[in-house]
């Protein structure tokens, strides 16, 4: 009895080609897990060792068990502040929000950026600069996940310890491009299931790290129409190049 003709080879390697893309995709989701995972411990054991050191009355006086309790209250609202935005993302990803997709003048985006940026930065000793765009320029993406993607971004360069930090604008013909640019390299962030616990590296503050904020970058800019790149220069500095549409009558049509 004849069997039945399986499936042509080219339909083989389509169907190959989705599984090991899926395969890929499971990887990078578990390791953007396990990064996210080490990113809430670290704060999270800070407030055990703080909230420890005051059960055991090893304060010398009630003003330092006040603070102990002071720092500990600012490292959960630090927690809960970063819970939300991951919350946030997943829903981004799965469909659970839809971007508000319109159009945004970008000069007054920047202003915006530079305003929430400029008081850390000159905290820091760190000079920013923010190329004003043309009033003309207006993209197509979601305002505010714009808004905290740029800060995101600044942010991330400035707690680099960079000295220089610039922020440019290139207008060309359907897109929009941004380009970060700061004298401090952004390291590759390391597996966390890799890494022993005693032997991670020691976390300064309660926020988020650089390295881990780049991923979140990239992550959320797909979802508004955009692409992220970006590259060591020489590991002497970094540089973030960003792609956004332009508004235009097809982008409109887009739901």
């Amino acid at each position: 009895m004849d069997q039945p003709p399986g499936p042509p080879p080219s339909q083989l390697q389509a169907l190959q080609l989705a599984y090991d893309r899926l395969q890929q995709q499971q990887y990078f989701q578990a390791a953007f897990l396990g990064s996210a995972s080490h990113e809430l411990r670290a704060p999270i054991n800070q407030i055990i060792s703080l909230h420890q050191l005051i059960l055991e009355d090893l304060c010398e006086n009630p003003a330092e068990e006040r603070e102990f309790l002071a720092q500990a209250n600012q490292a959960i609202q630090t927690v809960l502040k970063n819970l939300d935005l991951l919350i946030s993302l997943s829903k981004l990803e799965v469909g659970g929000v839809t971007p508000n997709l319109q159009g945004v003048p970008l000069a007054s985006l920047l202003h915006q950026v530079q305003q929430l940026t400029q008081m850390k930065s000159v905290n820091r000793h760190c000079r920013l600069t923010v190329t004003q765009a043309e009033l003309t320029i207006v993209v197509w993406s979601d305002r505010q996940w714009l808004l905290q993607l740029l800060v995101m971004l600044v942010d991330t360069a400035i707690d680099l310890g960079s000295d220089v930090i610039t922020l440019e604008v290139t207008p060309a013909a359907e897109v929009v491009i941004l380009t970060l640019n700061c004298d401090r390299p952004l390291k590759p962030q390391s597996d966390p299931a890799s890494i022993p616990e005693t032997e991670a590296p020691p976390r300064t503050g309660y926020d988020l790290s650089p390295e881990f904020r780049g991923q979140l970058a990239a992550r959320i800019i797909p979802h508004l129409g955009g692409q992220l790149d970006h590259r060591q220069l020489d590991d002497k500095g970094t540089e973030w190049t960003l792609q956004l549409p332009k508004e235009t009558p097809t982008a409109r049509d887009v739901p």
